[in-house]
């Protein structure tokens, strides 16, 4: 007797506490719920948003596919919103509105469930749980329901859908682009903005809250113009597949840890990218770049079959250059290296390649690397001085009798100097030997500055003015996008 009353006190404390915060309740309501530590702070940062605890009152959250954040959002926080505010009117969209009314039927089985009625017994749908004399007047369908007693509601819609007379305390944005082809639309994504602009936001008020939560499948996505034109407005939070840096404080991981390695792993993750890394940035990292590319286009860069370089190469010598990482630990950036050669008035980029070492291992990678990839006595390796170069430099001095030298220090920012090379590679003069390194090599490329790392563009940026231009020193490097080839 007494340990049944201890597990029903247990569970009415369990009740009353899921009854305050949206994370108990996702457990409370599904006992077989896996509360991994980025669900959680989706949860918190939905029930701030409701509470009015954020810097902001519109949220937007990115993060990639099958992590669960439509369930929790789109699901379990309306019921959970409902309950602590049954007067409260939702609106509830998506791309389309089969998806939406799905959302809509999952929140009405949450709230008629026995674990809802233990947290929330005062709020409740026509059904069941009301009284047979209150049941004609309250509104119950896929699209649409109302709390009975209290006339809050919930509104299920697509884009491109009606909200006509329909008032809005919270409006939840989940997905509204269904996929690729849809976000390469300018036509689709103008139609998306329009409906936000002429239809969703002619229904809130100065007190209503929004969340948008989706993939990032474009830089002119919702998403996208709404942080060009309003970034201030918007408190997001964009949670990585796998890590790049630590610029968010709550993510426990290690850098290039999985977000939920248990469902996603790595070596999963890892082969996605490798299949389409453009797609992979997007959709997985939140970092979707122009199409085409940003400062350096896809399609400026020449290409050639490593058959048709070596019957071109006549012993022009191979010159690499390296940029290092700031410290000797592997979990901190990359180094990047690039064996390049300049033919007639053109630079080929032979191979391009990172690694994460530490400075011992590096030490013995890179003489291996060099030779393996065109290392003769002609050739140099050009290193670019910053963090622990000048130790790397020193170190391959002493130790391999390689021609080992630094790179001039930049005096533009990476964004100038990659604008002043930009007229070589547009104009065809950068060449790129066929290669599985090609793909990931250009995309860091052309997807700078909107990248986590720009190793590439350092050493491409050295190595274009090396090899093109050293012949015009002393010289400016801002006055190379002023040339005229």
């Amino acid at each position: 007797m007494k340990a049944r009353e201890s597990a029903e006190r247990m569970r009415e404390m369990a009740a009353r506490v899921a009854g305050t915060s949206l994370p108990a309740f996702l457990c409370f309501t599904n006992a077989a719920y896996r509360l991994e530590w980025f669900h959680r702070l989706i949860a918190e940062k939905c029930q701030a948003l409701l509470e009015g605890r954020l810097a902001t009152s519109k949220l937007m959250i990115f993060v990639p596919p099958q992590h669960g954040k439509s369930e929790i959002v789109s699901r379990k926080f309306p019921a959970w919103a409902l309950g602590v505010n049954p007067l409260l009117k939702i609106v509830g969209t998506s791309y389309s509105a089969d998806l939406a009314q799905q959302f809509s039927r999952a929140i009405q089985r949450t709230i008629d469930s026995t674990e809802y009625a233990e947290v929330f017994p005062g709020t409740f749908l026509n059904g069941q749980r009301a009284a047979p004399g209150v049941q004609g007047g309250w509104i119950r369908n896929a699209d649409q329901f109302e709390t009975v007693g209290f006339g809050g509601f919930y509104k299920a819609v697509g884009v491109g859908g009606s909200l006509t007379g329909t008032p809005a305390d919270l409006g939840i944005i989940d997905d509204p682009i269904k996929d690729a082809l849809e976000a390469s639309s300018e036509t689709y994504r103008n139609r998306v903005w329009e409906w936000y602009t002429d239809v969703f936001l002619t229904r809130l008020h100065n007190s209503s809250r929004q969340i948008l939560i989706q993939t990032r499948w474009h830089t002119d996505d919702l998403a996208g113009r709404l942080l060009e034109r309003e970034c201030d407005s918007w408190t997001v939070v964009s949670i990585p597949a796998i890590r790049e840096d630590r610029t968010m404080k709550e993510d426990p991981r290690e850098i290039g840890g999985a977000l939920w390695e248990e469902r996603h792993s790595r070596e999963r993750l890892l082969e996605i990218e490798q299949r389409s890394p453009r797609t992979f940035a997007a959709l997985y990292q939140q970092r979707p770049t122009i199409q085409g590319g940003n400062i350096i286009r896809r399609d400026w860069f020449r290409h050639v079959s490593l058959s048709d370089f070596r019957r071109r190469h006549t012993g022009e010598p191979v010159v690499f250059f390296i940029d290092t990482a700031y410290t000797d630990r592997s979990d901190n950036d990359p180094t990047g290296i690039i064996a390049t050669c300049r033919i007639g008035d053109d630079l080929y980029v032979t191979h391009a390649h990172k690694v994460l070492m530490r400075f011992p291992d590096l030490l013995r990678f890179l003489p291996e690397y060099v030779r393996e990839h065109g290392y003769t006595v002609r050739s140099t390796i050009r290193i670019e001085p910053k963090a622990n170069g000048l130790s790397v430099i020193d170190q391959m001095k002493d130790t391999t009798g390689l021609n080992v030298t630094q790179t001039p220090s930049p005096r533009d920012s990476k964004e100038t100097r990659l604008n002043a090379a930009s007229p070589t590679v547009e104009c065809g003069r950068v060449v790129l030997v066929d290669g599985a390194w090609n793909e990931m090599f250009v995309e860091e490329v052309c997807g700078f500055p909107s990248k986590p790392h720009d190793e590439f563009v350092d050493v491409l940026c050295y190595a274009i003015d090396y090899h093109l231009f050293s012949q015009f020193r002393p010289i400016d490097l801002s006055r190379l996008s002023r040339i005229v080839y």
